[in-house]
């Protein structure tokens, strides 16, 4: 299925927003894709299938993910609006025909982020984070770091994310720490010449 046929897929399977976001999401990853010389039609495909799980309602995700066998850990379990993601790999593989593993780890990580995610997964979790319609504050900053240095992008969308969290009495997954950590670690290693 080429890039149009997913699009048209998607466009009839998403609420109208989720649709227009998912779209500002592949347009913001394409362009990162260009600063850090990754393969635009792989960053497409994962940026414009990152939601496509999210044709199922935040209130039916848990039963969702049940009904189809899909492991889950407490985190999700107890907040299930992460198994969008887990949903979107399913989808992604079963009704797209993506078969790439870089673009499914970009759809499962999305949201959580991860330790050892590739150029190509944190290129979408910050486009999702960063695309045009989102506000908040230190927004710009992160844009502009964004197109600099993916890696410290990344530790400052962790943050933002984590502080998000915290501030909504919201869960903190696992993998959100270990990525934030992995980064931390290593810019803490570089800064004293490690």
């Amino acid at each position: 299925m080429d890039i149009t046929e997913m699009k048209k897929l998607l466009k009839a399977s998403l609420p109208h927003k989720r649709f227009k976001h998912s779209l500002a999401v592949y347009d913001t990853a394409l362009e990162l894709a260009v600063f850090y010389g990754l393969d635009k039609e792989k960053v497409g495909v994962g940026a414009l299938l990152h939601d496509c799980g999210r044709e199922i309602p935040t209130r039916d995700l848990l039963m969702h993910t049940i009904a189809l066998g899909l492991p889950m850990d407490d985190v999700e379990r107890n907040q299930p609006i992460l198994l969008h993601a887990k949903l979107g790999v399913y989808y992604a593989r079963e009704k797209y025909g993506v078969t790439d593993q870089e673009i499914l780890d970009a759809i499962r990580f999305h949201t959580t982020g991860a330790a050892s995610m590739s150029k190509m997964a944190m290129v979408v979790y910050l486009a999702d984070l960063l695309e045009p319609t989102r506000d908040f504050a230190g927004i710009e900053e992160m844009r502009r770091l964004a197109k600099v240095d993916l890696e410290q992008a990344m530790i400052k969308a962790y943050a933002q994310t984590i502080r998000y969290l915290l501030e909504y009495d919201l869960l903190v997954h696992p993998h959100c720490i270990e990525g934030y950590n992995e980064l931390a670690a290593k810019f803490k290693r570089l800064k004293l010449n490690l």
